[in-house]
């Protein structure tokens, strides 16, 4: 584990044991013991899609959502800003795996082997398929009693990336607790502001031009 996958681990489980719920402790083990909570990426090929990524992820969407409660005076618990931002991926907890893949890296030269690499990549491997939002709030639900106004925002936190037969559901909870909406903002603005995106196929293109570079 690097120093910097070592160090978002630590402030994340400072901030969630600072939760007072009934249950957090035992949520707390089975994310540091039983899950990959903290090596695992937040995507496959987008957003932080590299080890670590996950944590990374809801650290930053913590700090916004943080942000616009006081901003937009929300009003809501420290508790519940934690458990709504920290915890609103954990549907990606035990998701991902590791496998190698060929891939070509000049279009041009397919038939040469010395154009094809090896890397490394990740898919989905979804051992408790119930959705995303949805398999969050259950996944936490084992372990914590959920407000409503929590439920509500890490339920629709995905926002117009959900199915369109889901828009009316989300319209009305979004009426109803104006911090889902904002949930949905700061997921938006960290992924896509704050967290890096990594090509592999680049990658191995750059370490090829580098070799080549100082063959010459």
């Amino acid at each position: 584990m690097s120093n910097k996958i070592q160090q978002n681990k630590e402030k994340f489980l400072a901030l969630l044991k600072g939760v007072n719920r009934p249950g957090i402790d035992k949520l707390i083990d089975w994310l540091e013991n039983w899950s990959d909570f903290f090596s695992a990426p937040a995507s496959t090929v987008y957003h932080g899609n590299y080890e670590g990524g996950l944590c990374e992820h809801s650290l930053n969407v913590y700090n916004l959502f943080n942000e616009k409660n006081t901003r937009y005076d929300l009003g809501l618990s420290e508790d519940s800003i934690k458990i709504m931002a920290l915890l609103h991926d954990i549907c990606k907890a035990n998701f991902y795996e590791t496998y190698s893949k060929n891939v070509n890296i000049d279009p041009e030269n397919k038939n040469r082997k010395e154009f094809w690499r090896k890397i490394d990549a990740y898919k989905v491997n979804d051992q408790f398929p119930m959705g995303h939002g949805e398999k969050s709030v259950i996944m936490l639900s084992c372990y914590i009693r959920l407000l409503k106004e929590e439920m509500f925002g890490i339920r629709w936190h995905m926002g117009g990336y959900e199915n369109k037969d889901n828009y009316n559901a989300i319209s009305a909870a979004w009426n109803m607790h104006k911090s889902g909406a904002c949930l949905h903002t700061a997921d938006l603005e960290a992924s896509n502001i704050f967290e890096d995106h990594i090509d592999q196929v680049e990658v191995a293109k750059g370490q090829v031009q580098q070799k080549m570079n100082l063959g010459r």
